[in-house]
């Protein structure tokens, strides 16, 4: 591995760069996304079993949006190779070097996607860059959000604690990844 290798992933700078899978392109967020990205976050059946419901609201949302900008590892619009289109968006966040975890989170994607194997096609590739560093993913999810709670459960994460009444947290550590995705 080089020097530069090395440090991007001392620095957390590995988790910014792009990323494709075989229907899409992981390619980080900027301001001149917002318009797109948002026209799929619009939709209030999106966030129903989200803490903040109303996310779908077009102020909530820039808040959210803003976050993403403004996330030190950076953060993923979520677009169709096929089309270009926005389809989402995704983020690492929480990068511990000492304790080798980070956390992926803040995950959506278009209602057209749900059932589909996208959302799976798109962890896959962010777990594959997460565990060449970390030894644990976490993700942080609302206790009452059943469809993000069942995708990471089929991706092998099991129910670690709950943070607050809005955060259940579930963990997914490199070996238990590694055992289910030879499996799937």
């Amino acid at each position: 591995m080089s020097a530069h290798a090395g440090s991007a992933i001392e620095d957390g700078s590995v988790f910014r760069l792009p990323l494709q899978t075989k229907h899409f392109f992981l390619e980080p967020l900027t301001p001149k996304d917002f318009d797109a990205l948002y026209a799929v976050a619009s939709d209030p059946l999106m966030w129903e079993q989200h803490p903040e419901a109303d996310r779908w609201k077009r102020s909530k949302f820039q808040h959210f949006f803003d976050g993403g900008i403004e996330n030190d590892l950076g953060c993923f619009v979520i677009k169709k190779k096929r089309s270009g289109r926005p389809a989402g968006s995704s983020r690492f966040y929480g990068y511990d070097e000492a304790d080798r975890c980070i956390r992926i989170g803040y995950t959506f994607i278009a209602r057209e996607l749900w059932g589909t194997p996208a959302n799976r096609e798109i962890k896959e590739a962010m777990l594959m860059r997460a565990f060449n560093v970390v030894d644990r993913v976490f993700f942080d999810i609302g206790p009452q959000n059943y469809r993000s709670i069942a995708a990471v459960k089929k991706l092998g994460a099991v129910f670690s604690h709950d943070e607050s009444d809005t955060k259940a947290v579930y963990v997914l550590s490199k070996q238990q990844w590694f055992k289910t995705f030879s499996v799937s």
